[in-house]
């Protein structure tokens, strides 16, 4: 690390050290966050200049500059599972579906890469999979209060926390954030008023579910038109969702509740037999054996990877595919700071890669790769608004759970 004194340009800490802006801010030199001040003063104003013009104490400034860059290195890299609380030293999170994380993460370095080049900046993120942090990030994301403790960008999959009354409490209630997507978005989404009507969450794809067969083994029943067909006696332990550890995909529990109500979901946990990752299904597919459930309820994108798709059916039910979504939340008060970020996330390139991986995007110069997918069904805006999606959930849980446990279901 090389030590930072008062002879360097605010550019070149910045550019180095771009998570050192926070301390910047508190010391009333904020307006250095700005691209176009940081590159029109930047390269030629020095530290000891800079600091001339506010009331603070250089050495101490200095010195505070240059123990948060050594604890910074000491941390090193984390995972969120590990350490949810540092995820405000970042200024983008992303947890995304399995099938979305690489596309996006080889745009996203290869978007970065040519930023620094342009601008000197770096972009500090932490992209994951979205499996599995609901019982992690996202349980820690409902005792969180304060703005400060979120990155400037967070992309998040499925209906999470974000949704729970704690966050709509404590952050969506203030209108902290803003909507940066396109107005009219694509006609895919348009369609199913995918919007969020407050103007908070930018809506940027859907993880589209659909229904998987394999025929041989359906025997004399007939496939599935509907999600409701699943509910069936005769469709006893014979479905695999995403699910595990008692733990099950909201993605799916939701719509069901919201189609069926509560005895559906007791219906649906009858049918049932074991809850896997998309990529496990893929693979028990794949592998031609005759004792494995004969439907699977997965993402398109995972639909895709099957090898032999001649075994198999791909449906998209009668009421549709069911649309778990892709967000993002952009503090307002950072969008002049994020904006090439953002703009690259909401622009035509991202959106076509997102496209060509099957998961269609809301940007409307973008056609999606619809053609086999059909109606789409989102649980719409009305129900995730005026209920207690946090405790809904839970009760969700609790019904799908017991019946599953009584039903013969593999945990």
């Amino acid at each position: 690390m090389e030590k930072i004194d008062e002879t360097m340009s605010v550019y070149q800490i910045l550019s180095e050290y771009p998570f050192l802006l926070k301390i910047f801010k508190q010391h009333g030199l904020g307006k250095f966050g700005t691209k176009d001040v940081l590159e029109q003063l930047g390269p030629l104003l020095k530290l000891k200049t800079a600091l001339s013009m506010v009331s603070v104490n250089k050495d101490s400034f200095i010195e505070l500059l240059n123990q948060d860059v050594a604890e910074n290195e000491e941390r090193g890299d984390f995972t969120l599972a590990d350490a949810p609380q540092r995820q405000k030293e970042l200024t983008m999170l992303a947890l995304l579906p399995c099938g979305m994380k690489m596309p996006f993460n080889r745009a996203l370095n290869a978007f970065s890469e040519e930023d620094s080049k342009k601008t000197g900046n770096v972009l500090y993120s932490l992209v994951e999979g979205n499996v599995n942090h609901e019982l992690s990030y996202y349980a820690y994301m409902d005792s969180v209060t304060s703005v400060e403790e979120l990155p400037d960008i967070i992309i998040s999959s499925d209906i999470n926390s974000f949704y729970h009354k704690p966050f709509q409490e404590n952050f969506l209630s203030h209108e902290y954030f803003t909507d940066l997507g396109p107005s009219p978005m694509n006609s895919d989404f348009e369609a199913i008023n995918f919007a969020d009507p407050r103007g908070q969450f930018t809506m940027v794809s859907g993880n589209l579910l659909v229904l998987v067969t394999i025929d041989e083994l359906m025997g004399d029943s007939p496939k599935p038109e509907s999600w409701e067909d699943l509910l069936k006696e005769e469709f006893r332990n014979k479905v695999a969702m995403r699910g595990q550890n008692g733990f099950f995909c909201n993605g799916v529990l939701l719509p069901f509740y919201q189609m069926y109500g509560t005895e559906g979901i007791k219906k649906l946990a009858s049918s049932v037999y074991m809850g896997l990752h998309p990529s496990q299904m893929v693979k028990m597919v794949d592998s031609r054996k005759d004792d494995v459930p004969p439907m699977y309820i997965m993402p398109h994108f995972f639909a895709m990877k099957i090898k032999d798709k001649s075994r198999v059916s791909i449906t998209v039910p009668e009421e549709g595919a069911i649309v778990s979504p892709v967000q993002m939340l952009v503090k307002k008060e950072a969008t002049e700071r994020v904006k090439e970020i953002t703009d690259f996330l909401c622009g035509k390139e991202f959106g076509e890669i997102s496209a060509k991986a099957f998961f269609p995007t809301t940007n409307p110069e973008i056609e999606n790769k619809m053609d086999d997918v059909g109606p789409l069904y989102w649980l719409g805006w009305d129900f995730l608004l005026n209920n207690d999606i946090g405790a809904l959930k839970k009760d969700i849980a609790e019904a799908f759970n017991k019946q599953f446990m009584t039903s013969g279901g593999i945990v």
